[in-house]
């Protein structure tokens, strides 16, 4: 696995997340929007779970027709880094896995589903969807 790079967008991953969260720091636990100029999906952010050094957010894509996928990330706030920990019914991932395997992941799936996080948070910001105050009113300490 290449490690740099799954931390790298790890870290990219916590700041466009915490962007599409304004005022979480400040109590909020809920934050919805539409993506796509005919509203194609519904976002919706709830915050889960919060301990002293984490926080752990369920992501929920609700689209017409299709039952909604779940992801859970845990924002690691003392490393700056969010993670898909949960995807509806997987979870636990290996850094590596030989193909094929019973559940037929991919030999860098935890890397994918890294990357995969950045690209769908990319489209949320790409289409306007996360308002440029809000990047403002978000501290986060730089490493």
């Amino acid at each position: 696995m290449d490690l740099k790079a799954h931390h790298a967008q790890c870290e990219l991953n916590f700041y466009r997340l915490l962007t599409l969260m304004p005022r979480w720091d400040d109590g909020e636990h809920q934050w919805g929007f539409v993506v796509g100029s005919a509203g194609a999906f519904r976002v919706q952010l709830s915050i889960v779970e919060t301990a002293r050094y984490t926080t752990t957010v369920e992501v929920v894509q609700q689209q017409q027709g299709l039952e909604p996928p779940k992801l859970l990330v845990r924002l690691y706030h003392d490393a700056n880094m969010a993670e898909i920990v949960s995807w509806d019914r997987h979870r636990h991932w290996l850094p590596r896995y030989d193909y094929p395997n019973p559940q037929m992941y991919m030999p860098d799936e935890k890397l994918a589903l890294t990357r995969f996080l950045g690209d769908w948070l990319e489209i949320c910001h790409s289409q306007g969807y996360a308002h440029p105050a809000n990047c403002e009113t978000v501290l986060v300490s730089k490493k």
